[in-house]
């Protein structure tokens, strides 16, 4: 059974028109997935919903086989933690204490955290990193080690699915590729479920175990990397002319962009520009057998 599930969801603000349409998608417990599509097209709007931070139109969101509004908030968050796009917080506040606001959910409010809530917040720490930065303020992390302490604010929910808005936005591609493959480890090691809003297509090949592709408010296709991450797909849904190749070191596909087919009506782009891209793919191509024989 799906552990987070949307049903024919449709969503809209202040009863404008449609954002998501029509959209129903699964997310099988232990499994990372990307969101991806253009600017506009719906992803943060659709991970809102799924997080039961909007409701829809029409359509229902299913936590556990449930339907997710029917379920009291603080069940929710103690299944589901969201971190948005620019998550705020006052800036004296040191990273533990930071951390530590991630157990409301589980804490009765007349009591002071117990031993257990002490361990969890430990183990968030730990796991992410930052257990030498647990008395810094904020104000004194990199963003790289900023974005981390929110993580760890989820984790310290102790929940089974983690959403995530572009949680690499705004980041070098060090602390980008560190971001990723924590996210990686934490599926790995826990089984949680993970489903995040990303623009750069080749990470999401990269560390998800499933892309779902979106156009205009609409499912336009979900599967593997190799399934979804097709010139077709760039065309249609970015309006880009590219290259897939697999990646000589991971074996998932990567794109190459050539240039923006916008505008043109469906037209199939310039012949130098597909020449360019088949000759890019077959250098790829090249790169991962060279790598194959010489490992």
């Amino acid at each position: 059974m799906p552990i987070l599930q949307a049903d024919r969801l449709t969503l809209s603000y202040r009863r404008g028109s449609p954002v998501v349409r029509d959209l129903s998608l699964a997310i099988e417990p232990g499994e990372i997935a990307a969101l991806v599509g253009p600017n506009g097209s719906g992803k943060s709007t659709l991970l809102r919903a799924l997080a039961r931070l909007m409701r829809p139109q029409s359509g229902t969101v299913y936590l556990d086989g449930r339907p997710i509004h029917r379920q009291p908030a603080r069940k929710v968050a103690q299944q589901l933690a969201i971190l948005p796009q620019n998550p705020t917080a006052p800036e004296d506040l040191t990273v533990r204490d930071l951390v530590a606001r991630g157990r409301f959910a589980r804490q009765a409010w007349w009591r002071p955290a117990s031993q257990r809530d002490q361990a969890v917040i430990d183990w968030a720490l730990d796991v992410t990193g930052l257990a030498g930065l647990a008395t810094r303020q904020l104000s004194t992390l990199s963003g790289g080690e900023r974005q981390r302490a929110w993580i760890a604010l989820a984790l310290a929910q102790e929940p089974r699915v983690l959403l995530l808005d572009e949680p690499t936005t705004f980041l070098d591609i060090s602390h980008q590729l560190e971001i990723m493959a924590l996210l990686q480890t934490l599926n790995r090691d826990s089984g949680l479920s993970i489903v995040m809003v990303l623009h750069d297509l080749n990470q999401a090949a990269r560390f998800c175990h499933r892309l779902i592709a979106i156009r205009d408010g609409r499912l336009y296709a979900a599967g593997t990397p190799d399934e979804v991450l097709t010139e077709t797909m760039l065309s249609e849904v970015f309006q880009v002319e590219g290259a897939v190749g697999r990646d000589p070191f991971t074996g998932t596909p990567i794109f190459t962009p050539l240039q923006s087919v916008r505008g043109r009506n469906g037209s199939e782009g310039s012949p130098d520009a597909a020449s360019a891209g088949a000759q890019h793919a077959e250098r790829i191509q090249q790169a991962g057998n060279y790598h194959a024989e010489h490992r």
